[in-house]
């Protein structure tokens, strides 16, 4: 699947954006060098300096404007919805859908969350973590003390919702393929918020994307 980065300036900044998200994308961090980013951007070293401070600046550069857009996009998610149930599904669509539309730089994000603590470029990993699991914790906190969740803490809650969601982001990775649908972002709550003890009419009959053999 083609993908943009999200943010670029003029064509030889573009170009060099392009071909780093491709590499990294490829190749992780650590296995990419400035020589293949500035070979695949056909432009000099020094063009690659006039724009970026280092292989670093340019991760970051990729990788910043698409999570703080999200982010921004989730702290609004309590105030356009009032139940927890319809907070929760536009969590799910919401990470689904940029899943689906920026799938390269995901994959960054998710190097980047799960790269060992001395590699990786060196940004407050942990920051962007929490920023996302913050506002699912709100939710499901407020789902508790309105009534709506049982089972278990804020946290632990907050913990196996996150799970469901980057459980099918990861495995679309693997697997470009396959398409995280409204649909199927939508089945997945259900089957959180209900659960799946055995019902006559199940509130939902989810069917997997994924065909492991």
């Amino acid at each position: 699947m083609e993908q943009t980065p999200l943010e670029s300036g003029n064509e030889a900044e573009a170009r060099l954006l392009e071909s780093a998200l491709k590499i990294f994308s490829e190749k992780g961090y650590e296995g990419t060098s400035i020589r293949e980013i500035i070979e695949g951007a056909g432009v000099t070293r020094p063009v690659l300096y006039y724009y970026f401070q280092n292989k670093e600046d340019l991760f970051r550069r990729l990788v910043e404007p698409l999570f703080n857009e999200f982010i921004a996009g989730l702290d609004q998610v309590p105030d356009l919805y009032a139940d927890c149930l319809g907070r929760l599904k536009a969590v799910m669509r919401m990470t689904f859908d940029y899943s689906e539309r920026y799938p390269l730089t995901i994959r960054l994000v998710f190097q980047m969350y799960f790269s060992p603590p001395q590699c990786g470029p060196k940004m407050d990993k942990s920051a962007f973590r929490r920023k996302r699991f913050q506002v699912v914790e709100r939710i499901v906190r407020e789902g508790l003390e309105q009534g709506d969740l049982a089972g278990g803490d804020a946290q632990s809650l907050a913990l196996v919702f996150v799970g469901i969601m980057d459980t099918h982001i990861m495995a679309k990775g693997q697997m470009p393929g396959i398409r995280l649908t409204t649909e199927l972002a939508e089945g997945l709550v259900d089957l959180f918020y209900y659960g799946a003890c055995f019902k006559d009419i199940p509130m939902t009959a989810l069917v997997s994307p994924f065909r492991y053999v």
